[in-house]
């Protein structure tokens, strides 16, 4: 990542792995069948390395893939903007400056807060953007806001002084007209 002048790199988080554990399970179950598949069948115990690799090899090239697209995803928090970034193949990557971003939110179920994980989504005038699902993501929104609140400024300087001009009172008042109501005839 190339940092623009006066920036400086605040922390870099790595997003939650997703869909790593149900192929790393199966890898593991399929070369456990076949492990004690080979020791009750001859046929399976002459041909076990192959067929470890034909049941499992599969699973754990699928594992493999997801880890490999999981380590590649990074969110970098600077002084002046947010950038995500990832891909294996096709590397993307979006910036949100912090001047730019309007309110931090964190959308938790209970299982997800019990855990500690939450996708953080920043609200800007352009939309809503989801980082993704991260490890404490109340740290990251608190440190957010600390950067965000570092980076304002007053754009009036101290010694401004303003005046007051008080408008006329002719174009604000509206009185409505008197009727005569004692003549009902």
């Amino acid at each position: 990542m190339i940092l623009r002048d006066g920036e400086v790199r605040i922390i870099t988080v790595t997003p939650v792995a997703r869909g790593t554990v149900r192929p790393c399970l199966a890898a593991i179950v399929m070369v456990a069948l076949v492990v004690v598949g080979a020791k009750h069948v001859h046929l399976i115990h002459e041909h076990e390395m192959v067929l470890g690799l034909i049941f499992a090899g599969p699973f754990g090239l699928v594992a493999l893939t997801r880890t490999w697209r999981w380590r590649s995803h990074k969110v970098h928090v600077t002084n002046e903007r947010i950038v995500v970034e990832g891909g294996v193949l096709h590397h993307q990557r979006s910036t949100v400056d912090l001047r730019d971003v309007i309110a931090l939110r964190v959308d938790q179920r209970v299982t997800e807060r019990l855990a500690r994980r939450g996708v953080v989504v920043l609200e800007t005038n352009a939309g809503s953007v989801m980082i993704g699902k991260l490890r404490h993501p109340g740290a990251l929104v608190r440190l957010i806001d600390a950067e965000r609140a570092n980076g304002q400024f007053d754009p009036a300087p101290y010694d401004t002084v303003f005046g007051y001009e008080d408008p006329e009172p002719f174009d604000y008042e509206v009185r409505p007209r008197r009727r005569n109501n004692s003549s009902f005839e």
